[in-house]
C-alpha cells in the first residue's frame, strides 16, 4: 500500500483598508494593525466544512516595553472597528474567544484580584487549603465577578454574553504584579495563564 503526500496549497490575500492588513487563508481570517510599538491582531477561524466562523483571537504583539500598561477598556474600540470590517466580509456566529490572561491587561488584572480579594469562596479555601488551585472554583469567581467586564460589555452590543471560562497552566499573581495593581503584595491570587472564554448569544 502506497503512502501519498499531498500537497495543499493555502492563498493568503493581502488588502489594505486605511492602516489596516487582511489576511485570508482557508480557515482563517485575519485583521493587523501596525504602529512602532505594536501590532493588533484580530483572527476569527471556521471549520473546515463550515460556512460562518465559530472562534475569534483579539491579541496584541509588543517590540518594546510600553510606558503606559495595556488597558483591555482601551483596546475594545480598536476590536469593534476590525470586528465591523471583518463582518462586511465574512459570517460570525461565535462561541469562544481567546483573548489573553488577565495579567496582559492591567485592567483586567485588577479586576481578577479583587474578585478573588472578595470572594469568601475563595478565602475559606485558601484558609483550609493554602496555595492550593481549584480550576472549577477559579472559573466560576472569574464569571461571577465579571473579570473580563470591558469585552463583556462589547459582547452585549453585538448579542452575545460570557458564558463561562475554560482555563489551563495556572500559577499565581507574582508579588510584583500585587504591589504594581495597587495591593499589598501577600494576597493569594491564582492566575490562570491560558484562557478560553465561552460565549452564547
Amino acid at each position: 500500500m502506497r503512502n501519498f503526500l499531498i500537497p495543499i496549497f493555502i492563498l493568503i490575500n493581502f488588502c489594505s483598508f486605511s492602516q489596516v492588513i487582511i489576511q485570508k487563508t482557508e480557515k482563517d481570517y485575519t485583521l493587523k494593525i501596525d504602529s512602532d510599538s505594536i501590532i493588533r491582531h484580530l483572527t476569527f477561524w471556521k471549520d473546515n466544512d463550515s460556512s460562518y466562523y465559530s472562534g475569534c483571537k483579539y491579541s496584541c504583539t509588543k517590540f518594546k516595553n510600553l510606558t503606559n500598561p495595556l488597558h483591555l477598556s482601551d483596546e475594545i474600540q480598536t476590536m469593534e472597528m476590525l470586528w465591523k470590517l471583518a463582518s462586511d466580509s465574512i459570517e460570525i456566529n461565535l462561541n469562544s474567544i481567546f483573548i489573553g490572561y488577565p495579567s496582559e491587561y492591567i485592567d483586567i488584572l485588577t479586576n481578577h484580584i479583587l474578585a478573588f480579594t472578595l470572594s469568601d469562596e475563595w478565602q475559606k479555601h485558601i484558609e483550609k487549603n493554602e496555595k492550593t488551585l481549584d480550576y472549577k472554583l477559579i472559573q466560576q469567581i472569574m464569571l461571577e465577578y465579571n473579570v473580563y467586564k470591558p469585552l463583556n460589555d462589547f459582547l452585549l452590543t453585538k448579542e452575545y454574553q460570557i458564558t463561562g471560562f475554560s482555563t489551563e497552566k495556572h500559577g499565581f499573581v507574582t508579588k510584583e504584579e500585587l504591589i504594581k495593581a495597587g495591593f499589598t503584595g501577600k494576597e493569594i491570587i491564582p492566575m490562570p495563564f491560558m484562557v478560553w472564554i465561552l460565549i452564547k448569544d
